[in-house]
């Protein structure tokens, strides 16, 4: 905890990084909220629907962080990392509670003054939200910060073969804001391209939760999204562990 603390205390030092941060997430998130209220001004529900829905969605970006695979990176770039797996805290955990300061950090800086404009400004859209099914889509919303964060550390331990992994990474991003519903939600995608998304674990990033808060009841198999979910947790967690062991079975060789 004491490194989650601390990872907390980095952030609040770079203040006027937060203030436009802050606006640069409002900004991006009213040019998609007047955008679609442009598309469907002729249709008041739906317009509504992606209000709220690019609201959410701006929301959760906040709870995503790439800085797993760049810290990793980092390390392995500069040599300290021999010197974590030498702490009496396992290196993943190490590197897991670090970005999960920063993140907590953000979201206590950036995401609450957000949450708090956006329920001044369109509280008739948000308060018709079930607050049961808002509670299952933040239960959705933690697998998925799992899973991102596994896929993350994943793409950081890369590094041990890769001299950049940035590449890695904005590919991993594009695909992720592309297939994900971060933008466009997934149902609005043509049919063949949507059942190919259906296939693949990104949805569950964004488009399952929101969905799930935003339509709760009406929204097509609850139990069984939440099942694939967990079982994508632990496929990634599994390909995680075992390119860790691999990097360290690659220092031990080259007698790094």
């Amino acid at each position: 905890m004491s490194y989650f603390r601390i990872s907390i205390k980095k952030i609040f030092h770079y203040r006027w990084h937060l203030v436009f941060s802050i606006v640069s997430i409002f900004l991006d998130t009213m040019v998609l909220i007047f955008l679609w209220k442009y598309i469907y001004r002729d249709n008041k529900e739906m317009e509504q629907f992606m209000i709220v829905y690019a609201i959410l969605s701006g929301l959760i970006s906040m709870v995503y962080s790439d800085r797993c695979s760049y810290n990793i990176a980092d390390k392995v770039y500069k040599g300290t990392f021999a010197v974590d797996l030498l702490r009496p805290i396992h290196f993943l955990k190490l590197n897991f509670m670090e970005v999960a300061g920063e993140i907590a950090a953000n979201f206590l800086i950036k995401g609450l003054p957000l949450m708090l404009l956006w329920f001044i400004l369109y509280w008739n859209l948000i308060r018709t939200i079930h607050p049961i099914y808002a509670c299952m889509g933040i239960l959705a919303i933690g697998l998925a910060f799992l899973f991102y964060m596994m896929l993350y550390t994943t793409l950081g331990t890369l590094s041990f073969w890769f001299y950049e992994i940035w590449p890695f990474n904005r590919l991993m991003n594009d695909t992720i804001r592309f297939l994900s519903g971060a933008v466009i939600p997934v149902f609005l995608f043509p049919s063949w391209l949507e059942s190919a998304i259906q296939l693949l674990p990104f949805r569950y990033l964004y488009s399952f939760p929101i969905e799930l808060i935003l339509r709760g009841s009406q929204c097509e198999q609850i139990g069984r999204n939440f099942m694939v979910l967990i079982v994508w947790d632990l496929i990634i967690g599994g390909v995680m562990l075992t390119v860790y062991r691999r990097a360290l079975f690659k220092c031990v060789v080259q007698g790094g």
